[in-house]
């Protein structure tokens, strides 16, 4: 009865907003658009209407249109936000929404560290996320240290302090960069111990393959990138996974070594990463969000009054902007429909 009075108001809002999410068969529409014109001119039909027309003109910019897009979703975060009635569930959907805050942090660290001369307005969103932060400030910064202080009044100064050293010592940025995602991670994690039990096991288990996402990622990336031992590599896994553990990775390593790890991670519902461990990174990707999407799918048909219809609405809109912004650039670089679909994931909704 409880869940049922918390999520009751959220629920009704949110299965609204469900029906708004573009269907597979209009996805498919938009593929056979002749041109990213043509896309824009159809979305006006759709919830994405006002930001159609915010970009309305003889030309489309697309790196403007990203924006647009992720402004659209962060409004979003604020309408969910408003609409929750507990302090636990806010927090939660707010360290959600830091995500976009997080890559806009790891863009300028990468321009901050490889000295590039760009336009850091290029790569920000436009808007506060979360903290006050300033970016242009970081590209300035003579090291590190400079970079922490600036971070001081945020969740992203402790982790860069954690690794700084290693960081220094090496100058990989991968070391600053995963250590912000395990800290964000953390936090979301430390934000479920909160929950009723019913959520606390619909928010683990969602977000336990969405970090399974991650791990897969970052140890094929390490695997033809970088060369680390896997003591090292165990360190940087991020916890919380549902089926992939540093035990389980440490077993798999010291059976069959290090090349055959994601051949061991093969098992149960990743068994195509196999086949997909050396092919097109956009495969990979699409194998592991449609894994994801499969239990959002499985969590929003079961009982309706859990935090598994927030997370599983957010994931799902996630999914439809980057199909979104694939599909753009798929068409403006002249993409034929077979390879733009590689880049897109639509399945059934």
């Amino acid at each position: 009865m409880r869940q049922l009075t918390k999520y009751a108001f959220a629920n009704a809002k949110i299965r609204a907003m469900l029906s708004y999410l573009i269907s597979p068969s209009f996805f498919s529409g938009l593929l056979e658009a002749e041109d990213i014109y043509e896309i824009r001119e159809e979305l006006k039909k759709t919830a994405y209407k006002e930001v159609m027309e915010k970009v309305s003109g003889e030309t489309l910019d697309l790196n403007i249109l990203e924006k647009e897009l992720a402004r659209y979703d962060l409004g979003i975060y604020d309408r969910i936000y408003l609409i929750l009635n507990t302090k636990t569930e806010k927090d939660f959907v707010a360290i959600l929404k830091q995500r976009y805050e997080l890559e806009e942090l790891k863009v300028i660290l990468r321009i901050w560290h490889k000295k590039l001369n760009v336009n850091p307005e290029d790569y920000l969103l436009g808007r506060k996320v979360s903290f006050d932060i300033d970016f242009k400030k970081i590209i300035l910064c003579q090291n590190i240290e400079e970079v922490i202080l600036l971070l001081e009044d945020t969740p992203y100064r402790k982790p860069l302090l954690k690794t700084r050293e290693k960081f220094k010592n090496s100058a990989l940025l991968f070391y600053l960069e995963v250590a912000l995602d395990i800290d964000y991670y953390q936090r979301l994690f430390g934000c479920i111990e909160r929950f009723s039990s019913v959520d606390k096991n619909i928010a683990r288990k969602i977000l336990g393959i969405e970090v399974d996402m991650e791990n897969i990622s970052w140890l094929i990336r390490l695997r033809k990138y970088y060369s680390l031992g896997m003591g090292e590599i165990l360190e940087w896994v991020i916890p919380g996974g549902e089926k992939i553990n540093k035990e389980g990775l440490r077993g798999m390593y010291v059976s069959n070594g290090l090349s055959k790890v994601i051949e061991g991670l093969a098992l149960g519902p990743y068994l195509k990463l196999k086949d997909l461990a050396d092919e097109n990174i956009y495969l990979l990707e699409n194998f592991l969000y449609e894994v994801l999407s499969r239990q959002v799918k499985k969590t929003l048909a079961g009982f309706p009054f859990t935090i598994g219809t927030v997370l599983g609405y957010l994931i799902l809109k996630h999914r439809e902007t980057r199909n979104l912004v694939s599909l753009f650039y798929a068409k403006a670089y002249g993409l034929k429909n077979t390879e733009a679909l590689q880049l897109l994931n639509i399945g059934a909704q």
